[in-house]
């Protein structure tokens, strides 16, 4: 509908469309409102190009499955191949470990002489040591395969190595050991030293679960659907997309 003020209906219409889009000139826009104020079918054409910008500028997002889970379990993390590498190696010290044990029984069942120290034999002895050594061998076997944490066996191995490194340093000076049999307390140092490397990379400080899962389960459940905001809205001065003009006209 045409009118008497200084604005045609034609005109106003291309000039709202403009100000949807943001190409409205300086000065125009008063002149919009003045004669969108007096015309009703300028005013509903405003509405209803508001509107439509409205639902070009939203969407529903759309669903996709969630691979992460498939990409992590196809790809393990290098700290995890790492931890394998070490448990791997924490086996064979284990094995070696019991190796030694066996030794042990079999050495001390060769003295038959009537060597006593505090009221226990040479044999005895030997059967002493290598019932700890088979102790050690199940703790770095049972760490080895998953069935304990390596922070509950850091401190007694870490204990048992600290006091056999200084009392075999003191019996060395002295003369009353054999260098080479120092060298089978090796197995035992490698031990505790992967099992701190254990420790480290499976993030097991004995408290808890130790593993940070990188986010999971920190939001909530997946929405079906939400909407999203393309643009700015027509309110704040932003334009539509271009097919916003031609569908409210």
């Amino acid at each position: 509908m045409e009118r008497g003020d200084a604005m045609a209906c034609g005109d106003c219409r291309d000039a709202i469309s403009a100000r949807l889009d943001g190409e409205d000139l300086p000065g125009e826009s008063e002149q919009v409102d003045a004669h969108v104020a007096g015309c009703a079918e300028c005013r509903a054409f405003a509405e209803r190009a508001a509107r439509v910008t409205r639902l070009t500028r939203t969407r529903a997002v759309e669903q996709v499955p969630d691979l992460a889970a498939a990409v992590l379990a196809a790809a393990p993390p290098v700290r995890a191949r790492r931890a394998d590498a070490v448990r791997l190696a924490l086996g064979g010290v284990g094995i070696g470990q019991f190796a030694l044990a066996v030794s042990g029984v079999v050495a001390g069942a060769g003295h038959h002489g009537a060597i006593e120290l505090a009221g226990a034999s040479a044999a005895h002895f030997s059967h002493e040591s290598s019932a700890w050594n088979v102790a050690l061998a199940v703790g770095f076997l049972w760490a080895a395969a998953g069935g304990a944490r390596a922070a509950g066996l850091v401190p007694v191995v870490g204990a048992f190595v600290g006091v056999l490194g200084a009392l075999s340093l003191v019996d060395l000076l002295g003369g009353r050991v054999d260098p080479a049999r120092l060298l089978t307390h090796g197995l035992v140092l490698a031990g505790f030293v992967l099992l701190v490397v254990l420790r480290r990379l499976s993030g097991d400080g004995g408290g808890g679960a130790g593993r940070d899962t990188a986010g999971s389960d920190r939001t909530g459940p997946a929405q079906p659907w939400t909407s999203r905001w393309t643009g700015p809205s027509p309110e704040t001065g932003g334009g539509p997309a271009p097919t916003a003009r031609r569908r409210a006209a």
